[in-house]
C-alpha cells in the first residue's frame, strides 16, 4: 500500500452536498421503498444482513438509515438496541413512525453528538459517497465507537466507469452525492483515518469492509 496520502473533497459544489441530500431525501421519504434510490439501497441491506455477525442486545447506530429499514431486518436476526441517524428529518420523520421500537435523529454524519463510546456497531450503507468530508466522518465515528466495536462501510462499487461516473456527479447530480471511490481509495483513507480492515468483501457493485480501531 502506498504511503502518499489521500486528499479530498474533489467535488466542486461539495459545500451544497448535503443541503442538496436533506432537499432530495425529504422529497422521497414518504416513498423511499418505491423510489429508485431505495430499491438500489436494497442491495446493499441484504447484502449487510447476510454478512454482518451481530450478537443479541448488541447497540447499533445506522448511518443514512433512510427510513429505518435496515435496523428492522438487522432486528429480526437479532434483537437489538437501534438508533438511526439520517440527514433528512422528513425521513427520520417517518422512520420514527414505522419502527418506534428505535430512536431515530436527524443530523449530519460528519458531526455526530452521541456520547462517546455509545455503539458496539456503526453501519454505512451506501451513504459514504454523500459525505463532503469523510476523513470528518471516520474521526467521528471513532470517538463514538467503543473500544473493541466495529465501523460496516458498504460502499458502491463500479471500477470501469468510476472516473466518468464522477464527472457525470460534479455536472449533474442533484442527490448530494460527492465522490464514488475505488477500493484503494477507501481503503488509504480508513489507514489514514486510524482504522484497520478486519474483514472486506467485493461483490459485484457491492464493496463491504467490517474496520476496527487501530489502539494509539
Amino acid at each position: 500500500m502506498s504511503s502518499k496520502k489521500y486528499h479530498e473533497p474533489f467535488h466542486p459544489n461539495s459545500f451544497n452536498a448535503e443541503r442538496d441530500s436533506i432537499q432530495h431525501y425529504d422529497d422521497i421519504a414518504n416513498r423511499f421503498d418505491q423510489s429508485w434510490d431505495g430499491f438500489l439501497s436494497g442491495f446493499f441491506k441484504r447484502f449487510i444482513v447476510k454478512h454482518l455477525v451481530i450478537k443479541e442486545g448488541e447497540s447499533v447506530l445506522d448511518i443514512g438509515c433512510a427510513n429505518g429499514k435496515l435496523l428492522a431486518m438487522l432486528n429480526e436476526k437479532r434483537k437489538i438496541n437501534g438508533t438511526g441517524l439520517d440527514i433528512s428529518p422528513e425521513m427520520v420523520r417517518v422512520a420514527q413512525e414505522l419502527h418506534p421500537n428505535f430512536n431515530f435523529v436527524a443530523g449530519s454524519a460528519q458531526n455526530m453528538s452521541f456520547i462517546a463510546s455509545s455503539f458496539d456497531i456503526i453501519i454505512c450503507s451506501a451513504s459514504f459517497h454523500h459525505f463532503p468530508e469523510p476523513a470528518e466522518f471516520l474521526q467521528s465515528a471513532r470517538k463514538i465507537l467503543k473500544e473493541d466495536g466495529r465501523l460496516i462501510i458498504a460502499e458502491i462499487r463500479i471500477p470501469l466507469i468510476t472516473q466518468l461516473y464522477n464527472r457525470l456527479i460534479t455536472d449533474h447530480s442533484y442527490e448530494g452525492d460527492v465522490k464514488i471511490y475505488s477500493t484503494r481509495e477507501l481503503q488509504l483513507l480508513f489507514i489514514e483515518n486510524g482504522w484497520e480492515i478486519s474483514k472486506k468483501k467485493i461483490s459485484r457493485q457491492i464493496q463491504y469492509y467490517e474496520l476496527a480501531k487501530v489502539r494509539k
